[in-house]
């Protein structure tokens, strides 16, 4: 099973995304980022609320995702408003967070937990879309979830997001 972790870097006014591609041992096969995006403040005063959604989506998310050479089974994102992307993608878009047990049932959720206490407990949804997938989504995660922490390639993202901003400075 490939992954797609897609994140984004917000700094002042710069926005940036990347996507990384892993196999199941969390590997990186295939790295993509965009590049850095100015949005002044008129701009995100007529935007409003929907900047995040066309600029995350259509931006970002798509642009990314469909630039991508290396295949993936499904797109893990960490922040929920991006589950929309599922509308222009025909792969699974699953929402991934530390479990907080104040967080909110949902048939759309599933807890994944490391066995042998290694990692956190994590939550996971879906889209609607998903709902049928769940399970299965859910079953594999917790497979991986045995021996790789499913949200430290976020971390490698943001970090290299940074390099290659750092450089491009230079």
């Amino acid at each position: 099973m490939n992954l797609a972790y897609l994140h984004y870097k917000i700094e002042e006014d710069n926005y940036r995304a990347g996507v990384l591609v892993t196999d199941e041992k969390t590997k990186p096969l295939e790295f993509r980022i965009t590049t850095s995006l100015n949005i002044d403040q008129l701009q995100k005063i007529l935007y409003g609320e929907s900047l995040k959604e066309i600029l995350f989506k259509e931006r970002f998310g798509i642009e990314l995702l469909n630039a991508l050479k290396e295949s993936y089974d499904l797109v893990l994102i960490k922040d929920k408003s991006l589950l929309i992307l599922r509308e222009k993608i025909d792969k699974p878009v699953v929402f991934i967070q530390k479990y907080d047990e104040f967080l909110p049932k949902s048939r759309l959720s599933y807890k994944i937990i490391n066995l042998q206490e290694k990692f956190e407990p994590l939550y996971i949804t879906v889209s609607k879309e998903d709902e049928n997938k769940l399970i299965s989504i859910a079953k594999a995660f917790q497979d991986i979830y045995k021996y790789f922490n499913l949200l430290e390639p976020f971390d490698r993202i943001e970090k290299a997001i940074e390099f290659i901003s750092l450089q491009e400075k230079l």
